[in-house]
């Protein structure tokens, strides 16, 4: 490998750790919440009972079953586990093909582009609809991958 691309290996693992790490405390925190609401319940004491007892206008559109199930709070645990975990699988993915295959890297231009789509496009969600945490979190990763995708082009 070039020394480019020692460097772009470099902003790769840096990149894929912040994601790694955000992804997978998401998912354990939702964990948490399905035991015990704590993190991702809503703060007016209320709105809880009200998620747990109705369900999604899209259920609907699915015959059959109980229409009320799964319970909005539910689905909305359910999601955040998910999206925790496709969070965490990515940054592992990134990690793992940036630490055992980084010549794929450079000859797969493709591939670093789409992990640099990828990330940009958690960025513009996390401007858009989450707080400034996670917005920090994939600028930084998107940053890194934007270097590192540099050096191999």
């Amino acid at each position: 490998m070039s020394n480019g691309s020692n460097a772009a290996q470099i902003w790769f693992i840096a990149g894929a750790i912040p994601i790694l790490v955000a992804g997978g405390g998401h998912a354990l925190l939702t964990l948490v919440d399905v035991v015990r609401p704590t993190y991702f319940t809503p703060e007016a004491p209320w709105v809880r009972p009200e998620l747990e007892s109705t369900g999604m206008r899209f259920r609907s559109l699915v015959p059959g079953g109980d229409r009320s199930r799964p319970s909005l709070w539910r689905a909305w645990l359910g999601f955040n586990i998910s999206h925790g975990l496709g969070a965490f699988a990515f940054g592992l993915l990134v990690l793992l093909v940036a630490v055992d295959e980084p010549e794929l890297l450079e000859r797969s231009q493709e591939i670093a582009l789409a992990v640099l789509a990828l990330s940009a496009t958690y960025l513009l969600v996390a401007l858009r609809f989450w707080f400034w945490l996670p917005a920090l979190v994939v600028a930084t990763s998107t940053s890194c991958f934007a270097i590192a995708t540099l050096q191999i082009l």
